[in-house]
């Protein structure tokens, strides 16, 4: 099969690699129809986080048609298409703790015409369902995951921070929890008519306007009740903080930059709630595919550049200095 491996950082090489066979009771093998492009794939080819260590096949965002299954798999079977829930939670024999891996991080990943994936990490997916959009899932469920541990309340006010594909979707799914305002902040006017194409109430470029000012009028000098960082730096985490009201509510889900710098003293003297959230659950990736399979979630204005395996080695740096890409999906027929 061919496969788009991160030879080393900065480094990605398509080869031809053995198609993987079920070595475990439970495995299914997926021929892979469609996988999403992650900021944090984008970060893990140039090295900046750290979390992905070459030689490996990246990609966690995908969905595809069953090909093969172990001997014990009774959910699923060939010819089935399914999304992949790319957390893989396996229990330590010694230690009886369980431990998180990711696929395309920790296990190889979709960025192949076939993967490897435990049975219990399939879901299917309806015919009515391009592959493409369902590849979405994982991401989609992210937001769902961000928003839910923000606890909204009907007609609160909220300021996402950051128009990336996750920041899009977070908007998306604030509006359907009953947000009364949702502003959203990113110092890209494309991504910021994104926004407001997919219902923002309001947008700030906070390169060209002044942050703490357009804030302080929105809300009348109260504050956002929730702030939603989606980026990861120190200067947008300082913006979650300031913009939010006394009490509020402020969630985290940009992970970036390994360390940031944040004003203690107002976080405890404000008396702010501070989450941090990554990943998903089960109910999480369920509700994000329902939302996906029902058009509640608009995926024409996120995906801008869908690509083939061939165009990878070269893709990834096309991405990094194209900032008016805010999607990128690869298809593999």
């Amino acid at each position: 099969m061919q496969a788009l491996n991160l030879a080393d950082f900065n480094r990605l090489e398509l080869q031809t690699l053995p198609v993987p066979v079920p070595t475990d009771p439970q495995d299914v093998v997926v021929r892979v129809r469609a996988a999403g492009v992650c900021g944090s794939d984008l970060h893990g080819y140039t090295g900046r986080t750290g979390r992905r260590k070459p030689p490996i096949v990246m990609g966690h965002e995908a969905a595809g048609e069953v090909v093969a299954v172990g001997g014990a798999v009774q959910r699923v079977r060939p010819g089935d298409r399914v999304a992949i829930q790319p957390l893989v939670y396996r229990p330590d024999p010694a230690t009886g703790r369980v431990t998180r891996y990711l696929i395309g991080m920790n296990l190889p990943g979709a960025y192949a015409e076939y993967t490897l994936v435990p049975e219990g990490n399939l879901y299917p997916i309806p015919d009515t369902l391009p592959f493409a959009q369902a590849a979405l899932t994982e991401p989609v469920a992210v937001a769902v995951r961000a928003v839910s541990t923000a606890q909204v309340q009907p007609y609160d006010s909220v300021l996402v921070i950051g128009a990336g594909t996750i920041g899009l979707l977070t908007l998306q799914i604030l509006r359907l929890a009953g947000a009364g305002s949702v502003v959203v902040s990113d110092v890209s006017d494309i991504r910021l008519d994104a926004a407001r194409a997919m219902g923002a109430s309001a947008t700030i470029n906070p390169e060209t306007q002044d942050f703490s000012a357009f804030a302080n009028e929105f809300t009348g000098g109260v504050g956002f009740d929730v702030t939603v960082e989606a980026v990861g730096i120190t200067p947008t985490v300082g913006q979650s903080i300031s913009a939010v009201r006394d009490g509020g509510t402020i969630v985290w889900i940009g992970n970036s930059q390994r360390m940031v710098e944040i004003d203690m003293q107002a976080i405890v003297t404000r008396e702010l709630r501070l989450f941090g959230t990554y990943g998903m659950s089960e109910r999480d990736f369920r509700r994000a595919l329902h939302m996906l399979s029902d058009g509640r979630i608009a995926t024409e204005r996120l995906v801008t550049r869908y690509a083939t395996l061939a165009e990878g080695p070269a893709l990834f740096d096309e991405l990094l200095s194209d900032p008016a890409v805010i999607k990128c999906v690869i298809e593999m027929g």
